[in-house]
Order: structure tokens, then sequence, then C-alpha cells
């Protein structure tokens, strides 16, 4: 799976999937599918574009069709319910929602007020389990039911959660910011072994240096180097795991120079080191 652009896919035709997660950590990505997200405990650290959310139990997220988001488990031990599916379900196969951008992507069981707001967090997050349970058990019509809930789930949010119609022209600058760094993730991800240096980043980018380190940190959660870190690391451990290259072999194809530093930085990310895979 590519760091930058996760192209979702399926178990069947049907382009639906839920799934628990426990302590769920992931990269920066995009992907055109949408990715409704519900606690159902502890916390975990998300963000998605330039938002970002310590998230709680009981607590709601919406990545919607082309949004930059992460997560985060470090500090912090969570389940999460997760429902992934492409927006032809909906009937927008062209994407999620259409001609409005929802206010904020989260929604916190904590500041909601009592009386109708409640009710639709406590809805929204039943049709959450509703939905795991019918992809679960695969019954007859489930895909017929599945279908009917989603759209009352995203009828739900549309017509409760604060919306802002889209302006082309007011928001040409952020689709451009975020287009950007949908670039930006790709050059990584195509290139993240050689040697890419902040400054090249910056250049792919068009940004100063100092501007881009900010905004690569606002948007993806981390340092741009932890970022590229991660990424070399993660290509790393599949290759312990799926091959029998030599660590020292691996570390150079994965972008290191030297299996000091590979050492380091890869217990840095994994809490172990590489030898302890082989």
């Amino acid at each position: 799976m590519r760091a930058f652009h996760e192209n979702r896919t399926y178990h069947s035709a049907f382009p639906f999937t839920a799934f628990k997660s426990h302590n769920i950590e992931f990269l920066a990505h995009w992907h055109h599918d949408l990715e409704i997200v519900y606690v159902i405990e502890g916390a975990v650290r998300m963000g998605i574009n330039s938002e970002t959310r310590i998230l709680q139990a009981g607590d709601l997220a919406i990545c919607s069709s082309g949004d930059i988001h992460y997560y985060d488990s470090k500090d912090n031990n969570s389940t999460l319910l997760l429902v992934i599916f492409n927006p032809s379900l909906l009937g927008f196969p062209a994407g999620w929602p259409l001609n409005v951008r929802l206010t904020s992507p989260f929604i916190e069981r904590s500041s909601a007020t009592e009386g109708e707001q409640t009710d639709i967090v406590n809805r929204i997050s039943a049709i959450m389990e509703e939905l795991l349970r019918e992809y679960n058990a695969k019954l007859a019509y489930h895909e017929q039911l599945i279908s009917g809930l989603l759209q009352e789930l995203c009828g739900l949010w549309l017509r409760h959660i604060p919306l802002d119609t889209v302006n082309p022209h007011k928001d040409k600058r952020r689709i451009t910011t975020m287009k950007i760094m949908q670039e930006v993730l790709e050059y990584l991800d195509i290139n993240y072994m050689h040697a890419i240096t902040l400054a090249d980043a910056a250049q792919q980018a068009n940004m100063s240096l100092f501007y881009f380190s900010r905004f690569f940190k606002s948007i993806s959660g981390m340092s741009y180097i932890a970022y590229l870190s991660s990424i070399r690391v993660n290509q790393a451990e599949r290759l312990l795991l799926s091959t029998d290259k030599s660590i020292l072999d691996i570390a150079l194809e994965c972008g290191f120079t030297n299996i000091r530093t590979f050492n380091r930085v890869f217990k840095q990310v994994k809490q172990r080191t590489p030898g302890e895979l082989r």
C-alpha cells in the first residue's frame, strides 16, 4: 500500500469494509473513499487536513473524499470502529460530499449539547455498530441493508452538522494547498530510497524552506524528517519479514546510508531493532 495515496481494495465487488482497530498508527495519506471513525474506548490523536484532535471514547470523525488524514496512538490506548466505503454507494462516484464542505470533520461527544445533537451522535454511533454487525454476519441482503444504513448515516451528518458552501474562488487556496501536499507525499513515497533533503521537498512544493517545514508538520502531524524516516522504516520492516535479504542490504535499499543509523531510527519508530524481527 502506498503511503501517500491508498487505493482501497475490497474482498468483494461491494466496496465496503468495517472493522475494529486497536492502537492504530497510520502515516498521513488520502483516498477517494470515505472513512468514518468511532472511538469505542481510550483515546487517539487524529489529524484531518490541518485540523487535529485527541479523540476520546464516544467521539466521531469523518474523512471526506480526498482528505489527508493520519492516526497517532503514541502514549494512548484505543479501540476504534472504522467504516470505509466508496462514495458510489451513496450515489456520488465523483466524491462526497457534493457542493458543500464539513465545517469540521470531528464530532466530540463531550461538546454535544443536550437534546437533539446528543440524539444524533447516539444514532450515528449506533449505525456504525449496525454496519459492523451486518458486514460480519453477511446475512441475506446485507449489502442492501448496508447501503441504506450508509445513506442514513451520511444524511444525518449533512443535516445536523455545520456545513460550508463550496465557493470555487474562496476555496481555491485550500484546494491548491491540499493538492500540493498530496503531490509532496507522492514524491516522498516514490523517492524515499534516495537522499531527499528538506530543501528538495520544499522545492518540489515551490515553498520556502521555513514555510514548507511548518506546512508539512501542520498537515502530517510530524516533522518532514520523522515522516520520511517512518516511510523508510515501514518499507524496511516489510522486507525484513518477507525476504531473506541481509539487514545491511535492506537498510541501503530503503534510503539509509549506514547500518548504525538504520538500527537507531528503526528502534525509534518500531520500539525494537531490525535484528529482533529475524
